[in-house]
């Protein structure tokens, strides 16, 4: 299953930085927010963390700018990606 999980955020990440080429990404308190024991399994099994590890580590080799932080339109705790 973990397998699984990689080979899809991988490709995820691929996807991503071929289509964008900047890619603004939330800063999200993963640890914090994993802190609520009635979310922290399912915050943990979406793999936000992963997905952007792996998001930046291919998007250094494409060239492409990852951008992360805290942005006013925000209202809820997701992450965007936005085409400029």
């Amino acid at each position: 299953m973990l397998e699984k999980e990689n080979i899809f955020t991988l490709n995820t990440a691929h996807k991503l930085v071929k289509e964008y080429d900047l890619i603004a990404v939330e800063d999200l308190n993963i640890k914090g927010l994993a802190r609520n024991t009635k979310l922290s399994k399912s915050i943990y099994d979406v793999g936000w963390g992963t997905l952007i590890e792996k998001l930046n580590a291919v998007a250094v080799k494409r060239g492409v700018h990852v951008s992360r932080g805290e942005w006013s339109f925000a209202r809820t705790s997701s992450q965007y990606i936005t085409k400029l």
